[in-house]
C-alpha cells in the first residue's frame, strides 16, 4: 500500500528540495522539472502546491523570516529595559548573521539575489519596528531620548545588515559600536 504524506510535510518537502536545488545551481538555472525529479514525483503533485516557481521562493523566504522573527524575540522577556535592549541588539546581530548564512549558494557564483533581497527586505522590516518599539518604550519610561525612533531604528537595523552581510565586523564589533550609539541617547536618571 503506498504511503501518503499529511499536505504540510509534502509542501515542506518541496520548499527543501528546492532551496537545496538553488543553492546548488542558482534560482534561475533550477527549473520546476529540476525540483519535481529531485522528489521524485509527478509535476502536477508540484502545482498543487505552488501556483509557480516563484511561489517556491516566497515559501523559502517567508521560513527563513519565520526563523528570524523566532530567533530576535528570544529571551526579551527581562523586566529592565536596557537588558531587553541590549538582548534585541545581540539576538538581530545573531539572527542576521544565521541568515546570511542560510542564503549562499555552495559557490559564489550562485545567484540567490531573488531569494536574499525577499528574506531581508522582510527581516530589516520586522526587526525596524520591533526596535523602534523598544525605542518608544525607552522614551516613554525616560531611559531614552531618541527625536525619531523610526529612522533611528531603520539605521541601526540597516547597519548591521550590512556590516553582517560583508563579514568585516564580528558580532563584538557590531554590538559595540550599536552601544556607543544608543548611549549616547541614554538619559541618566
Amino acid at each position: 500500500m503506498r504511503e501518503t504524506k499529511d499536505s504540510e510535510e509534502r509542501r515542506d518537502e518541496f520548499v527543501d528540495a528546492a532551496e537545496k536545488l538553488f543553492k546548488e545551481n542558482g534560482i534561475v538555472d533550477t527549473t520546476v522539472n529540476a525540483i519535481v525529479k529531485e522528489m521524485d514525483v509527478a509535476k502536477g503533485l508540484f502545482y498543487y502546491y505552488f501556483k509557480s516557481k516563484d511561489d517556491v521562493i516566497e515559501a523559502i523566504s517567508e521560513k527563513y523570516n519565520r526563523d528570524f522573527k523566532e530567533a530576535i524575540r528570544k529571551g526579551m522577556n527581562q523586566d529592565d529595559f536596557y537588558s531587553r535592549l541590549d538582548q534585541f541588539i545581540e539576538n538581530s546581530i545573531v539572527s542576521f548573521q544565521n541568515m546570511w548564512g542560510r542564503m549562499k549558494g555552495e559557490n559564489a557564483d550562485i545567484d540567490l539575489s531573488i531569494l536574499s533581497s525577499r528574506s531581508l527586505d522582510e527581516a530589516k522590516k520586522v526587526a525596524s519596528q520591533t526596535l523602534q518599539k523598544l525605542f518608544e518604550e525607552g522614551n516613554r519610561l525616560e531611559k531614552l531620548d531618541i527625536k525619531n525612533p523610526q529612522y533611528y531604528a531603520d539605521i541601526i537595523i540597516s547597519g548591521i545588515s550590512d556590516l553582517v552581510s560583508k563579514g568585516d565586523a564580528d558580532a563584538d564589533e557590531i554590538k559595540k559600536i550599536i552601544d556607543d550609539l544608543i548611549r549616547k541617547s541614554r538619559k541618566e536618571n
